[in-house]
């Protein structure tokens, strides 16, 4: 009965990204990915159902709920901006005045904080003229924060958007469903 009803929120999570433009998280992953997940809609389904993304889910849940609860803060804030022809879209997890707060977890501790969320705190504070974006890690080992006060520019997000290298990280592989299926998986020993 609660496994149902968790799969079902995590189904119901996932039909939030609507496809309408660029999300922020396309600019800081592998392109390749965005495509499969259009072409192979089963196969990005199935991501709903490991107890990772699930673990994951419910620490963002529980977070935000505090956050909201406690601080006032606006929870899964949604924005949007136009560069030339490309509509870049975001939700990030809290937004506090003029700081933004981003929600990570990860199996380890090592060499957090990582680039791509670094990236993705810059361009939240692009996208939302955030004075700083801070990112809350919650690992089994730890539990900290970091404050990116950087900022992406326009011609930075045009670069990505153009940038087809795939994968953008030599780790991502590792983590994607899709990579059963990638001509361009990179294998590690």
């Amino acid at each position: 009965m609660i496994t149902e009803i968790v799969i079902s929120w995590r189904l119901k999570e996932l039909e939030k990204h609507e496809r309408d433009g660029i999300w922020v998280t396309d600019l800081i992953r592998c392109p390749l990915k965005r495509e499969f997940e259009e072409k192979y809609p089963e196969l990005y389904r199935a991501t709903v159902f490991t107890p990772n993304t699930i673990l994951g889910s419910l620490v963002h849940l529980g977070l935000e709920n505090l956050l909201s609860s406690e601080l006032n803060a606006e929870i899964e804030v949604r924005a949007e901006k136009q560069i030339g022809e490309y509509k870049i879209v975001g939700r990030i997890d809290a937004i506090i005045g003029r700081v933004g707060i981003e929600i990570k977890t990860s199996r380890a501790d090592i060499e957090i904080p990582y680039e791509h969320h670094v990236l993705q705190a810059k361009i939240y504070n692009w996208l939302y003229d955030l004075e700083k974006t801070v990112l809350v890690y919650v690992t089994p080992d730890r539990f900290a924060e970091y404050i990116v006060e950087d900022r992406t520019s326009e011609e930075d997000i045009l670069k990505l958007i153009v940038d087809k290298k795939a994968p953008r990280y030599d780790w991502e592989c590792r983590y994607c469903h899709f990579a059963v299926i990638c001509p361009n998986k990179i294998r590690k020993r």
